[in-house]
């Protein structure tokens, strides 16, 4: 984190209001079962009660990614916080699983965090670097899943409301080192020529502003007939579904091969969060840096038909410590870069819209996963689980050789004349 935030201190609001956001989910996850013996509710009711913030996130993702690309980074950006700490507040004060409900949908329709904290990261950050700063959010989640369960046990004594007041307090000091400290980003709001150069690709030849905007509006303007675009959100669909299958229904999985109780389970996904901070923080670059970022993705997606595959075959439980950390590095050398990637395929203008559609993506991938896994782990054996999402991921990695064709691993930069500009 420290390299982070001294090389692009701008960042530094985003890492803390992400980490925040997914410690408030994350620190209710060991109440599931005492809401299911407080509220007399089943286990399907209870994964009703996960998905449902994913079910409005995925509908209002979209909407405030790209309100902001209208009205600014910033404004968007602590309204969403706001809503969290809304949900939170709501959550802590619950007496009922209806009340609940109501705290994560709040939560899910003003889940825009995510969407426009990379669409934050798409406006300063040069194209070259997006994959490395994407992979960061990732590392950022890590963290907070392996600190809120923890914290959540640690809170257990005061029921939910422990939680909630600690989540909402969070909460609100992220809202306020947001509104001191970040700034506005988006490039037509603050007219930082630099800024809008490095997202269109246009190189400014000693034309004025204006000339500059009017060359803006001829370079893909709409995501949907972006081919580059098309062909990155089917890669990433592909990726993000997969990977919501396995998330959402590993520990189903664990304890049907090799009967693994709930410690066990949580013991080994906290054990993959600490392998990829680990990786990413002394390996990933390395790896980037020497095959760069189009083929390193290439390295984790074709790895992920073979991960995938060997999970339906594990017979003990170290084959399935391997085999996890051989999965947590498909992820952390793919799926930061191809979100850099679908940055980088649209304009300055189109970053809240396309960041969002990634996020309802991931939002779409927490709805599926359990519903497709579940089916899939109903069969007589778990070969069909590993099959399925091994087969689930050979497109992306076939796509990968087109994306390869895109040439973002360029990292030339654009010649700006000596023209003033604004910036704040």
């Amino acid at each position: 984190m420290k390299k982070i935030s001294f090389q692009y201190p701008r960042l530094l609001p985003l890492w803390v209001a992400v980490f925040v956001d997914i410690l408030g989910f994350s620190i209710i996850l060991p109440f599931l079962p005492f809401f299911m013996q407080e509220y007399n509710s089943s286990p399907i009711i209870i994964g009703f009660l996960l998905s449902s913030n994913a079910i409005f996130a995925f509908f209002f993702g979209p909407i405030l990614g790209k309100l902001s690309d209208k009205y600014g980074r910033k404004p968007l950006l602590l309204i969403s916080q706001a809503g969290t700490i809304a949900g939170f507040i709501i959550l802590a004060f619950s007496q009922n699983i209806q009340m609940l409900f109501i705290a994560r949908i709040v939560d899910g329709i003003f889940g825009g965090q995510f969407p426009i904290s990379k669409a934050v990261i798409g406006d300063i950050v040069p194209p070259h670097e997006r994959p490395k700063q994407m992979t960061n959010i990732g590392i950022t989640f890590t963290l907070a899943f392996l600190i809120g369960p923890a914290m959540g046990g640690f809170l257990s004594p005061f029921g939910i409301m422990g939680p909630g007041i600690v989540s909402s307090i969070l909460a609100s000091f992220t809202f306020i080192f947001t509104a001191i400290y970040l700034k506005e980003t988006l490039p037509i709001k603050t007219m930082n020529v630099q800024a809008i150069s490095n997202k269109t690709g246009f190189t400014l030849a000693e034309k004025p502003l204006n000339g500059l905007m009017n060359n803006v509006e001829e370079q893909r303007s709409s995501i949907w007939k972006n081919k580059q675009t098309l062909i990155i959100l089917i890669q990433y669909s592909f990726l993000a579904i997969a990977a919501g299958v396995f998330q959402t229904t590993f520990s189903l999985f664990g304890n049907i091969r090799l009967n693994l109780n709930a410690q066990i389970i949580g013991l080994l996904l906290s054990s993959m969060g600490v392998f990829q901070v680990v990786f990413r923080a002394f390996f990933f670059n390395k790896i980037r840096n020497y095959l760069g970022d189009a083929k390193t993705a290439m390295l984790g997606l074709g790895s992920f038909i073979l991960a995938y595959f060997l999970l339906g075959v594990v017979a003990e439980i170290w084959h399935l410590v391997v085999l996890l950390f051989f999965i947590s590095f498909c992820g952390a050398t793919s799926r930061g870069i191809t979100i850099g990637f679908l940055s980088r395929s649209v304009d300055f203008r189109n970053q809240g819209k396309i960041m969002g559609i990634s996020s309802s993506i991931d939002n779409l991938s927490q709805i599926i996963g359990p519903i497709l896994g579940g089916l899939l782990l109903a069969f007589p054996n778990t070969y069909l689980f590993g099959i399925t999402l091994s087969f689930m991921s050979i497109l992306p990695f076939f796509l990968s050789f087109r994306v390869l064709k895109f040439g973002f691993d360029s990292k030339k930069s654009f010649v700006i004349p000596q023209i003033k500009h604004i910036d704040t």
